[in-house]
Parts: structure tokens; sequence; C-alpha cells
């Protein structure tokens, strides 16, 4: 039925005069759904519900304190209990809503906020926690019409923007956020948080440059934000912008540390520093809701059942991830072992998809679905051991293990640092990596492989290449030195002694991967500034995986960064023939190298001071013989190196993987577990 508008308000105000609140509520609410511009009837119904339908002030005060202090559990069940006795409660709505999306119960979230609205169709926080619920459910196109409808009833309210913005982004709508961020930092100058987001934007669609400049612009209004400043770090590190980079160095001893967290990735390759790394990576943790072991009290799998190890990760395509796990994912024993593998990052690549069709690993694909839907699969496929290949890089979905995917979770490969989280069991790695001296910078039990903690593949074939320096911008003779890791991991001191080597040795070149004109432009100037002709400098371009093997035959010596090491990128020049000299910092990313020339038999190439590293790469450059026995040797190990032995590897892996179930089976916590050598 049709209502008149001003006979419906009449009656709903005779309605209130009367005592009868809860039939003027409903006549409020009704006219509402006929006239929902109208703000005169919605303020009414506001002020009604605010005088006749929330417990005492007092009460909500004690709930939100319960909330803030992380008692989410506690705080829904009350606020059920309250609103048996308050049911034109919109704020306990609202407030046991809350509760159950930090619960990660998002369905009985979005029943409470529809609860809400119920009462008050117009209520902004009930619209705009409805669309984080159905958000949090994947229901993306819900969610924005939510958030729109919040925005249409307050245009000025930042909460609801935010979201709007937000929601854009995670939808992958990504030219839309940065419209809608940008608009929120020219309504609010003063406000450091939508400039950070469009900085934060600008760099995950490679616009470095401008990424800086609006993370600037986030500091001047607030210096103490910590995320912007740790993206500005890490942005120059991309454009190595050396100047500019110092001037951020003094706030790296409590850059994510104290008060706010930043992505612990963000800082590695320019802060060798493994008490700091774990701390950052523990604030960064709190952000995670750490639900209660679901798997507690469970009955053991019977004994002889395989065990189901499930590999979770963003990188199943044409990834360095993928190029060092494939041929473990061919060697694992399907007879002991079921492996399941879940990709989170919407891309695929044809090669490694046949290559894994090969085995018996499932594949789910499973970046269409919300964490809860991720977590209840892979609790319905009865994991006993879940592992991140991610992280906390690009691309992570940390929370899948915060809400406990397994009964054992292990940090594998991909993120070299503690996550200095609760939900992670173990850290595979290996005695050069993680020696027992610094086994307190981690907080995970330490998995100790034998020889390296990274698998290779040694079916990648090197092809034939008839290309001549020449071809690739070096000088026809001379030595090349090879410096082809992530621009981001070169620093001001890394290069300074490329430079002086290059003046020491006549007629050298330095070989760097192509990184972008503003990096190159910033390599080129500081090589100028250390008097090197820039030209000495050449920037190979990206080419596919086997071609840029081929095209190692070119260089001389490979030129490791210090903290953050080649990685993949050591294991690739090695596998393709070139020797690599490194120099051993602290944490696990400055120690990867070494562990990795442990493993193929160069432990001669390891040095432990700047000097020491400068020197070696100095004689061997001076020393065309030596350099040329070393790559003698190199050639003839690589066939029996533990680094390319994908047997030996996966079957150290595997007894790793048998004895953290063992342990789970006999009711014992996460312990270190060190693995003897297989024999052969």
């Amino acid at each position: 039925m049709r209502l008149q508008l001003d006979q419906a308000a009449a009656k709903a105000r005779k309605l209130e005069k009367r005592g009868e609140f809860d039939a003027a509520a409903e006549l409020y609410s009704q006219i509402l759904g006929q006239f929902p511009q109208n703000r005169r009837i919605a303020a009414a119904l506001e002020a009604l519900i605010e005088r006749t339908g929330n417990p005492p002030v007092e009460t909500l005060k004690t709930l939100e304190a319960a909330y803030h202090r992380r008692e989410h559990a506690a705080v829904a069940a009350a606020g059920r209990d309250l609103a048996a006795r308050f049911p034109r409660s919109v704020t306990l709505c609202n407030i046991v809503g809350a509760a159950e999306l930090a619960l990660k119960d998002a369905a009985a979230a979005e029943s409470s906020f529809r609860r809400a609205l119920a009462i008050h169709p117009q209520n902004v926080d009930a619209l705009s926690n409805l669309g984080v619920a159905l958000k949090a459910q994947n229901r993306f196109s819900e969610a924005l019409a939510a958030y729109e409808a919040a925005a249409t009833f307050s245009p000025g309210h930042a909460g609801v923007l935010f979201n709007l913005a937000n929601l854009l982004r995670e939808a992958g709508r990504l030219r839309e956020a940065l419209t809608a961020f940008e608009d929120l930092a020219r309504a609010r100058p003063a406000d450091a948080e939508p400039r950070f987001s469009v900085a934060s934007i600008l760099q995950e669609t490679g616009r470095g440059p401008e990424a800086v400049e609006h993370g600037l612009k986030a500091l001047a209004i607030d210096p103490g934000h910590a995320r912007a400043r740790a993206l500005v770090i890490h942005q120059l590190g991309h454009l190595c912008d050396f100047d500019r980079l110092a001037a951020q160095r003094a706030h790296l001893d409590t850059l994510g540390i104290a008060g706010q967290a930043v992505e612990p990735f963000a800082l590695i390759a320019i802060d060798d520093a493994p008490e700091r790394c774990k701390a950052r990576a523990e604030n960064w943790a709190r952000r995670f809701h750490v639900v209660a072991d679901p798997f507690a009290g469970m009955a053991a799998p019977e004994p002889g059942e395989r065990i189901r190890v499930g590999y979770f990760s963003a990188d199943v395509h044409n990834h360095a991830t993928m190029y060092l796990t494939l041929r473990l994912f061919e060697r694992h024993d399907s007879e002991r072992f079921a492996i399941t593998l879940y990709s989170y990052g919407g891309k695929r690549d044809a090669a490694v998809d046949t290559r894994l069709a090969a085995t018996p690993t499932r594949y789910r694909d499973v970046h269409a679905l919300s964490d809860a839907e991720i977590v209840a699969l892979a609790r319905a496929d009865g994991l006993d051991i879940a592992v991140d290949l991610n992280g906390y890089t690009k691309g992570a979905r940390s929370g899948l293990f915060a809400a406990r995917l397994a009964p054992v979770q292990i940090n594998y490969l991909a993120f070299a640092s503690t996550m200095g989280a609760p939900f992670i069991d173990y850290i595979v790695a290996d005695p050069v990596l993680i020696p027992d001296s610094h086994r307190g910078y981690y907080t995970e039990a330490v998995i100790t492989l034998p020889d390296s903690y990274q698998p290779t593949d040694e079916t990648r074939p090197i092809a034939e290449d008839a290309s001549s320096r020449r071809d690739h911008g070096l000088p026809e003779t001379g030595t090349v030195f090879c410096a082809f890791n992530a621009n981001h991991k070169i620093q001001p001191r890394d290069f300074a002694i490329w430079m002086r080597l290059l003046g020491a040795v006549e007629g050298s070149a330095l070989w760097l991967l192509h990184s972008g004109d503003r990096a190159e432009a910033n390599l080129m100037r500081a090589a100028s500034a250390a008097g090197i002709d820039p030209a000495r400098l050449v920037f190979a371009p990206r080419l596919p995986h086997l071609p840029h093997l081929a095209r190692h035959r070119h260089a001389d010596l490979f030129l490791d960064t210090f903290a953050y090491n080649a990685h993949t990128t050591a294991s690739d020049a090695l596998w393709a023939g070139l020797p690599l000299v490194t120099r051993i910092g602290e944490q696990f990313a400055a120690r990867v190298a070494a562990s990795i020339l442990t493993a193929v038999g160069l432990p001669e190439m390891i040095t432990r001071s700047d000097a020491e590293y400068e020197a070696l790469a100095l004689a061997l450059a001076r020393d065309p013989a030596r350099l040329a026995a070393l790559r003698a040797k190199l050639a003839a190990g690589k066939a029996s190196a533990p680094l390319f032995d994908s047997r030996r590897y996966t079957r150290h892996l595997e007894a790793a993987y048998e004895t953290a179930h063992k342990r789970r089976i006999d009711a014992k916590p996460p312990g270190p577990i060190r693995i003897s050598p297989a024999t052969r």
C-alpha cells in the first residue's frame, strides 16, 4: 500500500507520543522504504531508536571496550543476550556484527547488519558494515551496492568512501579505486591515509616514481605514517635512488617495530638486521585474527595413511617459485604423500600447467573463493600439513593460515625471514641459513635440511646460444661482471664496491638487468659520480627463462648483493655455469647465496666482509686461469652436487614433513627438526 507521506508521518508521531515505540519505529521504517531520501523521517527514526532502543550507555561502552581488547567471542555472546532485551537497538546489532566479522563469521555478521537495517534502513554504519560482510564472502556486486547506498545517505562519510575505494581495489578495478582515493585525498587534505592509498595503488601498478611522490606527500601530512615511509623506502630501492634513500635510513631502527606495523618484505633489502626483521614480522602478524586450534583433540590419522600436504601460492605461473618447485612436485612420492596445490593468484601458464598435469598433484584454482571458503575446502580435504609458498610477499593471503588450514603449518621458500606469527609452526632452512646461534631470530621451529633449503630443477636445458657478446651490448674482450639481481636489492654499499672493481679492472663491464628508465638513469649517475664511464653499465632486457639462462655464458663472474642475496638468481647462474661470489650476512635473505654455494661445492666463493668480497672478486678478474678453473670445477661437479639433486632434496623435505607430522600425532608441540643426509 502506498503511504501518504504527511499522514503517515503524523501517525508515527502519535504512536511515539502514546509510547507505542515498536509500532512507531515500524511505521517510520515503512515510510523510509517508500521515501528513502527524506532526511526528516530518517532523523526521527534515529532519534526514536537512540532514545528508546538502546541499552544504557555504560553497557555499550563496556561492550566496545571488550571489542577493542579483541574479546570478540565474549562481545558477540553478550551482545546477542542484550539484543533479546533491546530488540530495536541498531547499535547492538552493529557491535555484534563487528565482533562476528572479527571472528571470521561473515555470514553471521551479515545477518546482524541486516537486522540493524530492518530497524533503520538508512543506518550508514549498518550499510557500510554490511558491505564489509558481503565483501568477505566475495559478493562484490552486493557489497558495492551496500557501500553506494551508504554513500548516498551520507555523502561525505570518510569511512564509507574508504570502504568503497578499497572494494574497488580488491575487485581489481584499480583505475576506479585510484580515482576514488584521489578524490578522498583532495577532500581530506589533512588526512595522510588516502594519500598513502594512492601511493600504494601506484606502486601496485608499476608507477614507482609517482608512488614515491604520493608517499612523500602522505609523510608531509603525517611524518609518523610508518607504512607510507616503508613504501617510499622500498620504491626508492627499486629506483636505485641512493641519495634520497640515504635520508630515510635514520628511521630503520624503529620503523615497523614501535607503533604502526609495516609490510615486513618492504625493508628486507635495506636492513640486514634479523632482530628487527623478527620484531617487524611479529608486529605485522598481530593484524591477523588467530583462531583457537580447531584440530586440538581430534583423532590422529590411522598409521600408514598417506600424509596430506597442501601447498598454497599466488605464484603458480611463470614465476621464480615455480621454476624452483616444479621438479619437487614431480618428485614427491605419491605412495606416501597426497599433494594438493592451491592457487589463489588468478594467473595461469601453459608450460607450468602441462608439467603439473603430468604429476599426481591435485590442482585447485581457488582465486575466486573467500578466505573462509578456502579454509573450509582445505579442512574438507583433510590436510595434515599446509605449506605457505608466499609468506609476506606479493599476493599473500596470510589470513588463511591464521584461520588454520591444517594441524601443521610451514613457512617455506618465498619469504626469506621469520613470519613472526603464532599460526606458523615451522620454517624450512639449512645449517648455513639458520645456524644454532641465530635460532632466536625466528618464532617458528626450524626444520634444518642437510644441504640447501632451496629446491632446483636439474632438467632445465641450457640452450645452445650462437649470439656474441656484441649482440648483448657487451665488450668483445675484458671481464664481464654480472649482477642479475632485482634492482631493489642493489644498495649503495654494494654498488660502490662494483664501481671500484670496474675502476681496477681495465676494459671490464657490469651487466645488469633492465630495471626501468629511472633506475637505469640513477645507476648511471651513481657510476659517473664514482668516476666510472656510465657506458660500462650494460642493461640486459627481460627474456623468457631458458634464453635468459643461456646468455649467462657471456659473463665471467656473478657479483652478489649483500642484504638481500641472489636466491633463484644464484642457482640459475650456477646451473648456467657462472661462478658467483657472495658476502654472507646475518638475516636469512643475506645468507641464501652462501647456502647455495655450499650445496654446489664452492664454499671458497663465500666471503665474510666487504673487503674480503672485493678482494676475491678483484683477484678472480685479474687471474683468468683461476676463474677458468672455478668454472671447470663447477661444470664437473654439477651432476653430483646436492644443489642439483632433486631426488635427494625431495627425500629430505619429505623426511621433514614426516617428522613434523609424527610430532603432531604424538601430541608434541612444534620443535626443532634436523634431517640427516640421505644415502645415495
